[in-house]
Order: structure tokens, then C-alpha cells, then sequence
């Protein structure tokens, strides 16, 4: 009887204490469940303000790249105080050239000093507002890629809609324009404005006897000597075949004139190396000026055709005007 009393005893203790054991590991699991339970509501209210941070700043981005324009500026279009200014404070690029620190509302000319696919990938933080840091945004990167690759593809059709291919100075249709222009211009505040037409000499029978790659040769250097001979105002392009012109801005026919002899002189100064070759080239020029020779584009362009014809005739290799 005593045994059994005794194991009764020991049972009822034993009993007691697991089920206070058992209160107590449920009551911690309760506790630690409502603690995990609230770090998580934590975490998640985190990540939705994040996550929000983010597609807020990715529509804004969007919206400002619309108006990133060729000189790699974002266009300061919205006041100092909008959600651009407010939500970027500062942006880092940590690229392998150098760390470039842009503050959020200025100047992005740093963007052209990293190549595509390097530095913008190394790393990139943004600060926001609530001074919350997240790294490496890939949607950033992509556009910020992307801007770049379509600005350079950009102005490469843009260099390749202007410019002669071949000869690398500007082509008929953009110096039309640009005569024009500075036609406009000129009438409108009566200033002078002369224009050149210039021809290579006997350029058939340098590709005959010589060969179409010599040509090619010939008409780039006379494109070269015509155009470090001009000023940075002037424009030279390549008018078709072997003839090129040049617009004038702000020169009357006399200051024509002079730069067109001095063209000529250069091009018939010594032979054009081309492939092993030495050709001895020269050209015709003929020139006409505003006002002196018209009020009308198309008349001033059509004068300047008949003096190279003149000069042409005349026996070439040499300036001639009305």
C-alpha cells in the first residue's frame, strides 16, 4: 500500500508539473507566434512601402525620360518641390572607372563617362525620401541602358541623315536646309550671305584612268581641304558626285571671294597621295552673294550654278562670279 501511495504521489507531481510545462511552452509559443506575427506585418508593411517607393519612382522615371533629350540633361521641367526632387535625394554610381555622385535634380552629363553594360551594372543605391537605402534597382539599370543605346542610336541616324557617307562633311539635303536658313536669316536683318559651288576638274577621267577607289580618295581630300578652310559658322557638304558647296553666313561676295581663291590655291598646291598614286587635281568655283546677286534663294542658287559653268567653260581651274 505504501508503494502505490507513493508512486500516486510522484505521479500527481510529475502530472502537475507537465502540465505546467506544457501551459508554459504554449503560452511562449503564443507569445513568440504574436511576435512573429507582428515582425512580419512588420516586414511586409516594409516591403509594400518599398515596393511602392519603387513603382513610384519607376512611373516618375519613366515620365522623365521622355524628356531626356541629346545632351544627356534630365529636362528640369517640373518645380524643385515635385516627387523627382523629393522622392531621389542622392544617386551613386560605383563603376569600375570612377564614382560619379549625382544629386537628385540636375545634371546627368556624368551618364556619357560610363560605357553601356559597365559601371551603371557595378552597383547603384538610391536613397529615398525616408532615408530607406535599396539596392541595385535591375529596372533602373535597364533603363538607364536602354536611354543610352537609343540616344547613340539615335544620333548615329542622325549623323547618317546629315552626312555624306563617304566624304564625312554634310550632304545636299541638310546644307538646303541650312541655306535656307541662313538665307531667312540674312533677308531678315539684312546681313550678307554668299554661297560656293565647287567642281573637281576632269574627276571622269580620274576614275577611268585611276580607278573608282583613287576617286573616292581625291573627292575626300578635297572635302578635307575645303572644310579646314572654312570657319565653324560656314557649312560645307557634298552637293552630288564630284561637286560640293559651301554656305556663308555673314560674308559678302568680296570675303567669297577670297576664301574661294584661297580653296583653289590649296587644292592645286601639290598632287593628292591616293594609293600609292600622286594625282594632280584642281577645281572650279563659282560663287554668288546676297544681296548683291539676288533677293531670292533660288535665283542666288541658280547664279552660283551658271558661274561654275562660267569658270568650267572658261577653262576651269579657277573662281569666277557675277
Amino acid at each position: 500500500m505504501l508503494f502505490w501511495a507513493v508512486i500516486s504521489i510522484f505521479s500527481a507531481v510529475f502530472l502537475t508539473q507537465a502540465i505546467t510545462y506544457l501551459i508554459s511552452f504554449r503560452n511562449s509559443c503564443f507569445k513568440k507566434k504574436t511576435q512573429l506575427s507582428s515582425e512580419s506585418s512588420r516586414l511586409e508593411a516594409k516591403e509594400l512601402k518599398v515596393k511602392r517607393e519603387v513603382e513610384s519612382l519607376e512611373r516618375v522615371l519613366a515620365e522623365r525620360f521622355l524628356f531626356y533629350d541629346l545632351t544627356c540633361r534630365i529636362a528640369p521641367l517640373l518645380d524643385k518641390n515635385d516627387l523627382f526632387a523629393k522622392f531621389i535625394q542622392e544617386i551613386h554610381y560605383l563603376g569600375p572607372i570612377e564614382e560619379a555622385k549625382i544629386s537628385g535634380y540636375g545634371s546627368f552629363e556624368q551618364y556619357r563617362k560610363f560605357e553601356l553594360g559597365r559601371g551603371i551594372k557595378e552597383a547603384l543605391y538610391i536613397k529615398t525620401s525616408s532615408n530607406e537605402v535599396i539596392e541595385y534597382l535591375p529596372y533602373f539599370v535597364k533603363i538607364l541602358g536602354l536611354c543610352l543605346e537609343r540616344i547613340r542610336l539615335y544620333e548615329k541616324l542622325q549623323q547618317l541623315s546629315i552626312y555624306d557617307p563617304l566624304t564625312k562633311i554634310h550632304n545636299r539635303r541638310y546644307s538646303m536646309e541650312r541655306f535656307n536658313e541662313e538665307f531667312r536669316r540674312a533677308k531678315r536683318f539684312n546681313h550678307n550671305l554668299s554661297y560656293l559651288m565647287i567642281d573637281v576638274d576632269h574627276f571622269k577621267e580620274i576614275n577611268d584612268n585611276h580607278g573608282h577607289l583613287v576617286g573616292d580618295a581625291v573627292l575626300r581630300e578635297v572635302a578635307r581641304l575645303i572644310k579646314v578652310n572654312i570657319r565653324k559658322i560656314d557649312l560645307a557638304a557634298r552637293y552630288g558626285g564630284e561637286e560640293f558647296s559651301v554656305v556663308l553666313p555673314e560674308t559678302n561676295r568680296a570675303g567669297a571671294i577670297m576664301l574661294a581663291e584661297r580653296i583653289n590655291r590649296q587644292v592645286c598646291r601639290q598632287p593628292i597621295a591616293a594609293f600609292d598614286e600622286k594625282i594632280s587635281a584642281s577645281v572650279s568655283i563659282g560663287l554668288a552673294a546676297y544681296p548683291e546677286n539676288s533677293i531670292h534663294p533660288d535665283v542666288l542658287l541658280e547664279t552660283a550654278d551658271k558661274a561654275l559653268y562660267k569658270a568650267k567653260m572658261s577653262g576651269r581651274n579657277r573662281v569666277c562670279w557675277f
